[in-house]
């Protein structure tokens, strides 16, 4: 079964190393040195994952670190944003985000919308996030020719009929 766990300082290690394991093949695909996750050092892992305003979730099955994501949480605005979702190739397209997403979302039932951004190019990351209602915004950022963020947004039930 899937656990999901509040990051504390002393999970960056297998944290650094599921998310240097899972944004490998997108670095060597699109050669993004600037916004890759795979390019960020195990100090701003941690810097990022601790830093105010930011929670951190680790995923383990059985006790092992299978995926993290860290989340920005605006309060003044009831929202949230997801960053750096990863997954270790091993564990992908077991409906680990899925589920783990899915579950975070519920425990921070007071957020009204949710936002993030992916690779346009990636399916696999388009689906999974339609799959479980985020919808495409309309807005999209160029960052090389091969390669498009797109940016998606899920609001609440409530939020959709007002």
């Amino acid at each position: 079964m899937l656990e999901i766990k509040r990051f504390q300082e002393n999970d960056i290690d297998a944290v650094f190393k599921v998310q240097q394991a899972a944004y490998l093949p997108l670095f060597e695909k699109y050669r993004d040195t600037e916004s890759n996750p795979y390019m960020e050092s195990r100090e701003k892992v941690l810097q990022k994952y601790t830093r105010e305003g930011t929670q951190g979730y680790v995923f383990l099955l059985d006790g092992e670190a299978v995926g993290a994501v860290r989340i920005n949480l605006y309060p003044e605005y009831r929202s949230g944003r997801v960053s750096a979702l990863c997954v270790h190739p091993m564990h992908q397209g077991k409906g680990i985000a899925q589920q783990a997403l899915s579950r975070i979302e519920q425990m921070h039932a007071d957020v009204r919308k949710w936002f993030l951004d992916t690779i346009l190019q990636e399916k696999g990351n388009c689906h999974l996030y339609e799959k479980i209602g985020y919808r495409q915004t309309g807005k999209t950022e160029k960052i090389s020719d091969q390669m498009t963020l797109v940016f998606y947004e899920k609001k609440k039930q409530a939020e959709e009929n007002a």
